[in-house]
């Protein structure tokens, strides 16, 4: 079990256990005992061995899902002024692996469960997922196992300094083959170069990418992300792939992108490696109006200019579900994830405990836009 009062102590705590390469059990488990300890019910979905989602109930569970994934990003220890799996103090900043994507979050979340709970709190839900850094395993995992609330308001943890994020980009990742003829490299003409081929299929392709811009998430890009042919100089290569990363907005559907691949080159082999809904929720709407007092009478600074996030999420997941409003809203800095030296702010951890501690009181329990609008909200 896991000392829940100290958000900071807590997260020190979650980044000291990796999580880097599965095993998520290793955070699943002490924090499962911390909010059963604090009177949650909490359940487990299974994934893999030792990598099981965990979903933990206040009250039953209420619409308010806070979420968050496990799972990190490896390291080496190269580049590091502290140990990854330090989690030192010095200063304001917490240094470690997951500090920022999203131990913090995480370490905030529980801390303002337990405290909410201890307070007799309306019923709320926490959802903790592995394999978010990989496709959001273990929130298909949850969406197909285990039973979440309808129409839910999703607070994820992930990386904004705290500001409230309205949505992202989706991801469509392909890999696409191509087949030749080998010959010698001295005789092109009797065979057949798949890296030339695939090569003017997707130079043809990205520089007439061009769908439609949103007026908030903004344009949909390419990224030729590897690509692979050929044995050695003197062969024509007889086989290429290369995989390409496209990041979606609403209206940019799947089977839009497969069709502009297959106009380019329809003689690939188009394999989907990942596919991932952008998210996006209305900032007019009240729930959204709602949660965005709540976290900038809490939050110090300016409040943030930007509506979206760059990455993708669990919400890309979780937003299936009917009903569902996704925001995005973590104690860590965006661009700390995934680098050498990976650090959060120990006044943001301390902040967004206090943000879930709030949101917990004013949205658990709430039929949406059914109740704010009985408190005036238009």
């Amino acid at each position: 079990m896991l000392a829940s009062d100290d958000p900071v102590g807590l997260t020190q705590q979650l980044v000291r256990l990796d999580t880097s390469a599965g095993d998520e059990d290793a955070c699943t488990e002490p924090l499962a005992s911390t909010l059963a300890a604090a009177g949650l019910e909490v359940s487990l979905v299974e994934s893999g061995p030792r990598r099981n989602n965990l979903l933990a109930r206040w009250r039953g569970g209420g619409s308010l899902v806070l979420s968050g994934h496990l799972d990190t990003v490896p390291f080496t220890e190269a580049g590091w002024a502290e140990h990854p799996l330090s989690g030192a103090v010095v200063g304001d900043r917490i240094y470690g692996r997951g500090t920022s994507d999203m131990k913090g979050g995480l370490a905030a979340m529980t801390s303002a469960a337990c405290r909410a709970a201890r307070e007799g709190a309306p019923a709320f839900t926490l959802l903790f997922t592995i394999g978010e850094e990989l496709g959001c395993q273990g929130a298909r995992d949850v969406l197909e196992h285990g039973p979440l609330p309808s129409n839910p308001v999703i607070v994820i943890g992930e990386s904004t300094s705290n500001t409230l994020r309205f949505g992202h980009k989706g991801a469509t990742w392909l890999r696409l083959t191509s087949q030749g003829r080998a010959a010698h490299g001295s005789r092109p003409e009797l065979g057949s170069n798949a890296v030339l081929s695939l090569m003017r299929a997707v130079l043809a392709l990205t520089d007439s990418f061009a769908p439609a811009h949103h007026a908030h998430l903004g344009l949909p890009t390419v990224n030729v992300g590897t690509f692979a042919g050929g044995v050695q100089p003197n062969i024509v290569p007889d086989a290429a792939k290369v995989e390409l990363d496209f990041r979606t907005v609403p209206g940019l559907e799947h089977s839009d992108i497969l069709s502009l691949v297959r106009s380019y080159g329809p003689d690939l082999r188009t394999e989907t490696m990942l596919n991932l809904a952008p998210v996006w929720t209305d900032p007019a709407s009240a729930v959204s109006r709602h949660l965005k007092q709540v976290v900038d009478e809490v939050r110090q600074g300016p409040p943030g200019e930007e509506l979206a996030v760059s990455y993708f999420t669990d919400g890309c997941v979780l937003s299936a579900l009917p009903g569902s409003s996704v925001y995005i809203c973590g104690p860590g800095d965006p661009d700390q994830p995934h680098t050498a030296d990976e650090s959060c702010a120990v006044s943001r951890i301390y902040e967004a405990a206090a943000i879930y501690h709030r949101l917990i009181h004013s949205l658990s329990e709430v039929s949406r836009p059914g109740q704010l609008q009985a408190q005036g909200e238009p």
